[in-house]
């Protein structure tokens, strides 16, 4: 976690300044707009806003050392106020916005009653955010491989990706996900990373259910960055008790479909959040790919496109992006990995499928999007 911790420095800080900034807005705001006068209530929400602030990374730091319900709680508090503290800023902000256009106007209305509204519907959105994040949809696809022969065609594959097991998401989540899925009869099931979220705990309580997954050809895994969180010895043991396979920069070849699985990326650089890796066109070469036969590639990022797409790989599933999760981050997203960002794109005989994910990271709060389980028929 420490050595995490100073990779990520220059991010931490800018997310401290963020929340610092982003909870002192929200307290003025709030202020300001309802006329906050009483001394002993500015203090206290001053305290309170200025705990919250550093809450999130604290609980973390504190449940990553020691893991108890206790620490758990508080770290699904803070980070469940961390989603609602977004959208009470984007409510503040709103408010301001609001007065002025109100004085470019000359329009007078009520400043406490707006406000009230306004923050009023930010808690029923963040509501919302935290039953989504809980209920993820089956998306079903139909997607064509080039070359495929006609055992495989018609054939079910399901995508899982970022479920992030661990202080929020557990058992009774893990199951729920599995029970969808084993409820399509897959014929193979292919995770893309992040399966677990990067704290420590005892991950020895997914083995079971994590064997319950099924598929006729074959569950297969590939690391995502927050394997490399937890602990990629950590995470691979509790994998090697299950029935799943682990494809670390190799490839299998499946009744005539090839499968090919990266690890985050090769090399496991977790200092990289982007996901790419200069490696990816030298690891296909190695593994004897085929053109002329079908092939799937699983990337936990939409990255090395490129180098896939001219290796002659006809499908490459990936997640990590969340598609922002909580709007309005999915515009940093979309910004950082474009079109690619979320969903189905295809050039040529080569296509990227692009899921949001099943899980959340932070907040447990999903108002960007709905979390989904993608379900593919080969064509």
């Amino acid at each position: 976690m420490f050595l995490v911790v100073i990779k990520f420095l220059p991010l931490v800080i800018f997310g401290l300044i963020f929340l610092f900034g982003g909870h002192y807005f929200i307290y003025r705001s709030l202020v300001d707009i309802f006329n906050i006068a009483n001394p002993l209530l500015k203090v206290s929400l001053a305290v309170f806003f200025l705990i919250m602030s550093v809450g999130f990374f604290g609980a973390a730091f504190i449940a990553h050392a020691s893991q108890n319900q206790l620490t758990r709680s508080i770290y699904i508090i803070t980070a469940s106020w961390l989603g609602l503290a977004i959208n009470l800023l984007l409510a503040a902000l709103l408010t301001k916005l609001a007065v002025w256009l109100a004085n470019l106007t000359g329009l007078n209305f009520d400043l406490q009653l707006v406000g009230a509204v306004i923050f009023f519907l930010a808690l029923l959105w963040s509501a919302y955010g935290f039953w989504n994040a809980q209920h993820p949809q089956v998306k079903k696809m139909e997607v064509v491989i080039k070359n495929l022969p006609l055992s495989w065609q018609g054939k079910t594959v399901i995508q899982l990706s970022d479920i992030h097991l661990g202080h929020v998401h557990g058992v009774d989540f893990l199951q729920s996900i599995i029970e969808q899925t084993n409820a399509h009869d897959p014929d193979l099931v292919l995770i893309v990373g992040d399966l677990f979220d990067g704290m420590d705990g005892d991950l020895s309580v997914f083995t079971k259910p994590l064997n319950s997954l099924k598929a006729k050809k074959g569950v297969f895994f590939v690391t995502g960055n927050h394997e490399a969180y937890v602990g990629l010895d950590k995470a691979l043991a509790i994998l090697r008790q299950t029935d799943i396979r682990v494809l670390s920069n190799e490839m299998v070849d499946v009744d005539g479909l090839q499968i090919i699985g990266f690890s985050y990326p090769a090399g496991l650089d977790t200092s990289n959040i982007i996901g790419g890796s200069n490696n990816t066109a030298n690891i296909i070469a190695s593994l004897g790919l085929d053109k002329n036969k079908p092939s799937i590639s699983m990337h936990h990022a939409p990255t090395d496109l490129a180098q896939a797409r001219a290796a002659g790989i006809g499908l490459q599933l990936s997640g990590h992006t969340h598609n922002g999760q909580i709007w309005p981050f999915n515009l940093i997203t979309g910004f950082i990995y474009g079109r690619y960002d979320y969903g189905l794109n295809s050039e040529g005989d080569f296509s990227v499928y692009t899921t949001n994910g099943i899980g959340t990271w932070g907040p447990p709060m999903r108002t960007g999007n709905t979390p989904e389980i993608p379900v593919f028929k080969l064509r």
